[in-house]
């Protein structure tokens, strides 16, 4: 893309804020698989908070990259939570472990 274009899908340049606080956790969310609805719940997040997750077989702090496909569908931040949904492609339960970036504009 040439620099004087506006990127697909958007109808002008998009906006750059100023970052404020940031936050990161870890969840542990036991055995899964398939689609699955998940929350996580704090009071750092609200509306306007850019979450950013990753999902990973394992459990604790015991996190590695293993023969399943492990996905992030969808995120939603609203007060005090965030939703989201994993999509684990594999037939039985895995562990399953969360991280979370929470960055709150300024």
């Amino acid at each position: 893309m040439a620099n004087n274009q506006t990127p697909q899908g958007t109808s002008a340049a998009p906006a750059v804020e100023a970052l404020g606080p940031t936050f990161s956790a870890r969840s542990d969310y036991g055995l899964l698989h398939g689609r699955v609805r998940k929350q996580f719940f704090s009071n750092v997040i609200s509306p306007q908070t850019r979450v950013f997750i990753s999902v990973s077989e394992g459990s604790g702090d015991n996190k590695f990259v293993g023969d399943a496909p492990f996905s992030v569908e969808n995120v939603a931040p609203s007060n005090g939570v965030v939703e989201f949904r994993l999509f684990i492609d594999w037939p039985t339960d895995l562990g399953t472990v969360v991280d979370f970036l929470f960055v709150n504009p300024s």
